[in-house]
């Protein structure tokens, strides 16, 4: 009976050790990297929507650059956060019409595929093209960044 509790406190007393060293373990093995943020605008040349007018994107894009401190190899990642269309076709109400509903398509189409292959919008083709023209410009400025 005595017996035991000796043999539980002798079980916890040789388990402590080894704990402390997988701890350790894990720390040697932690990466120590820096971070780096910077957030910047970039505006395509206007596209042509035809007879209608032109179609300019400005994209908001996110780039977080990693740095492992021990082997100097760097990571970046590049996020595209906003879409704005500053200028569009709106100078006939039939215009407004089409591109109320249709800028808001692309732009949703832009941020979830993160690139420059998105969907054109049926009814407003046009403006569809403008905006690719466009937004395709402002991704080759991006990628020289």
């Amino acid at each position: 009976m005595r017996n035991a509790p000796l043999a539980v406190l002798g079980a916890a007393a040789l388990a402590t050790p080894a704990a402390g060293a997988a701890a350790a373990a894990t720390a040697r093995k932690a990466v120590k990297t820096k971070t780096s943020t910077v957030t910047k605008s970039f505006t395509g040349t206007p596209g042509s929507a035809e007879q209608w007018g032109e179609v300019e994107v400005t994209l908001v894009v996110k780039k977080t650059t990693t740095t492992n401190l021990k082997t100097r190899k760097k990571t970046v990642k590049r996020h595209i956060t906003a879409v704005h269309v500053p200028l569009y076709p709106n100078h006939t109400s039939r215009s407004i019409f089409i591109n109320r509903r249709a800028l808001p398509i692309l732009v949703e189409e832009t941020l979830r595929a993160q690139s420059a292959r998105i969907d054109m919008v049926s009814g407003a083709t046009y403006t569809s093209q403008g905006f690719e023209e466009s937004l395709q410009s402002a991704l080759v400025s991006e990628k020289h960044w």
